[in-house]
């Protein structure tokens, strides 16, 4: 398959890509001469190179007798090339170079991606681009691989978003692209000697994947001289498509034919679940890109401010939230949902609700098209655009890539956000569409009646049409309580950074003890100068968490006050300020970030409403049963997932299974809850940590509110959280200790965790060097050649700074037994193959482990996290990852075998925990 080609030569593009001021990275786009476009992005800051292509062909350019087609050539085409044909080659090269890779495929695209150590991105873009013209397609890989396509779709088989995804193909135009099963399995990519796979993989591959129908975009530190050499020198290997080769016609079928429209479908979920889904037919949106119409309309019906739809609807206890404009879109079409999770008032209330959000639209229709509300929508997305903290490239490659299929050259950036004026003409067409006849209902709920069966996924589900008599309620809908958004305070054009003080100057956070209760740490953040801000506050509550039924309650306090907070805080929230407060290991945290000139009122509200909100006792009985509900719908989540909680409540202190914190609810009354907020709040210290474009003086505020509302005056000793030891959970010592637990999922799960016996520097650095060893042959061993699971991986866990290392595997094919064995034999080999660890291989790891412990922040979001994890961890001189590094640096090759060795063999140190499922027979 290796093609011919012409020496490759570029255009480059004329137009001026608009970016950010403070997007400091350069751009180039050209077109090579075998018509792939490429954008190169030279980033002096950056100490990760990235990679990513977009082709224009997903399931919707499946064979009809072949669907899943194009998830599975994903798949396939990582498995080996005629240069490199080993298939673990491209994931090794990449792993052991400080760089990780991905791919999706969606409807109408298909997205490769990676990202490296800058040295070596010439010879990974060589590895990368060769799967785009000489993939081998192996026959052996082709039967294996099927085995990885089927565990995918047996592992999501009961998931709540597929299963519904699954019933809108059912019901839709059966001669829509979008009708087809994109995953596919093995009933529909049948390998057999009379219709053999490989063919139509290699027709579909010729099609498709062409250089015209492809983007590619490289991000280096590199000058875009040498990226557009490297464009060059690789893109341009790809070859020409054939002239013979026809432009596929676009989708001409509508999606819905007029008998699925202005209907109700009432859907069965597997988990307690009330949710309804309002859904209009629209056009395509796509050349409307430059206005954002829909996006617009979506802003104003979805305002959850005082007196908003969601407000009305909340107050009258039908609703727990409201959101709009989602929904599937495509090359010619596009799903406007407006999606509501429902209370069990609401159920008996659907047809008023859905004659509120009709009234609303045309309400909206006659007087919402305002210029003003355009113009500060307008300025609300430009401002985002203006103050855009940078992506990490691994990020930032796939949107690129994607975006040059959707926008002209100068828009490649700017088109996410562009806004130039309101397009009254198209927001007509739009409101002309949201009728009640091009209207689809669906109700999720457990007791709906359901009279058909989704064979796929198995969902049992009804779809039946409007009455008359609802579809005339529905048109006669004018009247409704809820108003038009106002005008929002926060949006304002006068947003500039404040200057640095040069008392304030300095190179990390700032320590202040206010009060022997209250620690502050203050950085006005010299390098990321944008007038955004961090506001991390920790309250030590230990009392608030030392039981499952405080747990639980400070939970439900949390869940309480952000429902309390959200009408009055929400034109900030459309402003870009984002709030959130929740329960930890020792006590609350809140988290404040967005305008930096905001953070600090609403920090001071925030406290205020602490000591003072009160609770409706109807309103606390809802969010109790969502609250309840969403615990025990998560002890059915997928086998690994409950592994994960299971692990991390055995190992953490004051982490509490779902099943208990539910049960502590359901047997609470309001008097209860009441009388544990009365204490809830004592006592109590905080850390404070207050990061960004924010001078010390503007903190002041904040400082008298914390010291005045919460008394901060004595110090409460905090506790010494330390993991469980593997030793403390086990009947008999120096066994590995083995666990099972029984879920409701038929797929089954095993992790094998190797825990330390201590936190020290070196113990830590050592088992994230094995970690990056072990990674990528523990995935092709077990995933690729043993093709026993679609989800297999290991992953380095400090809990408290001790580190553990797990090793997992979850399988619909193979039983827990058959893991735990594989697992086991996976390190026992694995000990006994770094005997052969070259030096230079184990060099490359501390590279590669180094590389990323020393990346730079790309972000003031990303620095704020890193610092504020720092503090909780006692880590206060912010020297920890310097000293990690250190550890790395200081492993010899010949000191780390032995030490790995004996880690990996002393069974003392290892926990083997697996599910199985409930109807599983234990004597079979």
């Amino acid at each position: 398959m290796a093609p011919t080609t012409a020496p490759a030569s570029a255009e480059t593009c004329a137009q001026s890509i608009i970016k950010s001021p403070t997007d400091h990275r350069d751009y180039r786009i050209i077109r090579l001469s075998n018509s792939l476009r490429c954008a190169l992005v030279h980033d002096a800051r950056s100490q990760q190179a990235a990679v990513s292509t977009a082709v224009h062909a997903g399931h919707f350019h499946d064979p009809q007798n072949a669907q899943g087609l194009a998830h599975f050539l994903e798949h396939m085409l990582f498995l080996g090339t005629e240069e490199f044909p080993e298939p673990e080659d491209y994931q090794h090269f990449v792993s052991q170079h400080g760089g990780s890779h991905n791919a999706w495929t969606g409807t109408e695209f298909s997205n490769y991606y990676f990202n490296i150590d800058p040295e070596f991105l010439e010879p990974a873009i060589d590895r990368f681009i060769r799967f785009f013209y000489q993939p081998l397609f192996s026959q052996d890989w082709i039967t294996k691989e099927l085995q990885s396509v089927e565990s995918e779709f047996q592992l999501k088989r009961k998931d709540e978003l597929r299963r519904l995804y699954q019933v809108h193909k059912a019901t839709v135009n059966p001669a829509h692209p979008f009708s087809k099963f994109s995953v596919g399995n093995l009933n529909t990519l049948q390998d057999t000697t009379d219709n053999p796979l490989r063919p139509r993989l290699l027709e579909f591959f010729k099609t498709w994947y062409r250089p015209d129908r492809m983007t590619l975009v490289i991000i280096g530190p590199q000058s875009l001289e040498e990226l557009e050499a490297l464009a060059l020198n690789y893109g341009g290997k790809l070859p020409t498509a054939p002239s013979a080769l026809s432009e596929p016609t676009t989708i001409s079928v509508p999606l819905y034919l007029p008998s699925q429209l202005g209907v109700e479908l009432q859907v069965r979920p597997l988990k307690a679940a009330k949710r309804l889904i309002l859904t209009f037919a629209l056009p395509s949106i796509d050349q409307d890109y430059a206005h954002k119409t829909t996006s617009f309309i979506a802003h104003i019906l979805g305002d959850e401010g005082p007196g908003s739809l969601f407000s009305e609807l909340r107050h009258r206890h039908w609703v727990n939230s409201l959101a709009a404009g989602g929904g599937m879109s495509g090359s010619n079409f596009k799903d406007f949902n407006i999606n509501m999770q429902l209370t069990e008032s609401g159920l008996q209330h659907i047809d008023d609700i859905i004659c509120e959000v009709l009234a609303l639209i045309r309400k909206v229709a006659s007087e919402g098209l305002e210029d003003w509300r355009y113009r500060e929508r307008q300025l609300s997305v430009n401002q985002a655009f203006r103050f855009q903290e940078p992506a990490r490239a691994s990020d930032l490659a796939p949107q690129l890539a994607v975006n040059m299929h959707h926008y002209p050259n100068c828009d490649l950036i700017f088109g996410d956000y562009r806004m130039d004026c309101i397009n009254v003409d198209f927001a007509r067409e739009l409101f002309d569409c949201m009728q009640p006849d091009n209207m689809r209902i669906t109700l999720i709920h457990r007791q709906v009646e359901t009279d058909q069966h989704e064979p796929i996924y198995g969902t049992d589900y009804a779809i039946q049409p409007l009455s008359e008599q609802r579809l005339e309620r529905f048109r006669l809908a004018q009247h409704t309580t809820a108003k038009l958004p106002k005008k929002n305070r926060f949006i304002t054009d006068q947003l500039d950074t404040q200057p640095l003080l040069e008392a304030e100057l300095a190179e990390q956070p700032q320590f202040e003890l206010l009060t022997p209760g209250l620690r502050l740490w203050h950085w006005h953040d010299p390098d990321f100068r944008v007038p955004k801000a961090h506001i991390y506050t920790c309250f030590y509550l230990p009392d608030m968490v030392a039981t499952p039924a405080n747990f639980a309650c400070a939970r439900l306090w949390s869940e309480l006050l952000l429902d309390g907070l959200n009408e009055t805080c929400y034109d900030a929230e459309v402003a870009g300020l984002h709030f959130n407060i929740y329960p930890q290991q020792q006590g609350l945290t809140l988290h404040i970030s967005g305008l930096s000139a905001a953070t600090v009122p609403l920090a001071v509200q925030i406290v205020a409403e602490l000591r003072t909100m009160r609770f409706e006792q109807k309103r606390w009985q809802e969010l109790r049963q969502k609250l309840i509900n969403n615990w025990r719908a998560a002890m059915t989540n997928k086998p690994m997932n409950v592994l994960f909680s299971r692990l991390n409540i055995s190992l953490q202190p004051n982490t509490y299974a779902v099943c208990d914190l539910a049960d502590h609810l359901e047997a609470m009354t309001f008097g209860t809850f009441e009388n544990w907020l009365d204490s809830a709040l004592e006592p109590i210290n905080a850390d404070v940590f207050a990061h960004g474009d924010l001078q010390r003086q503007q903190l002041d505020d904040y400082i008298h509110a914390l010291t005045n509302q919460l008394e901060l005056h004595t110090r409460v000793e905090q506790a010494d959280l330390k993991p469980t030891s593997f030793a403390e959970l086990k009947v008999q010592p120096k066994a590995r200790l083995c666990s099972s637990l029984v879920t409701h999922h038929q797929d089954q799960a095993s992790i094998l965790a190797l825990q330390s016996f201590t936190q020290e520097l070196p113990a830590q650095a050592a088992y994230l060097l094995l970690n990056q060893l072990m990674s990528p042959l523990f995935f092709h061993e077990l995933r690729t050649e043993q093709q026993l699971g679609y989800v297999v991986g290991t992953t380095y866990l400090p809990i408290q700074q001790v580190p553990h290392l797990l090793l997992y595997v979850q399988s619909s094919q193979y039983d827990a037994n058959h893991l735990n064995a594989a697992l086991v034999e996976f390190v026992e080999i694995f000990a006994e193959q770094l005997e052969t660890l070259r030096p230079a291989d184990f060099k490359r790891a501390q590279q590669a482990m180094l590389a990323q412990l020393v990346e730079k922040d790309t972000n003031l979001r990303v620095r704020s996290q890193r610092l504020w994890s720092s503090i909780t961890q006692n880590d206060h001189d912010f020297n920890r990852l310097h000293e990690l590094g250190i550890a790395i640096t200081n492993w010899q090759h010949s000191s780390f075998i032995p030490f790995a060795q004996q880690l990996l063999r002393n069974e003392e140190q290892q926990l083997l925990i697996s599910t199985m499922p409930k109807n599983f027979d234990t004597d079979s």
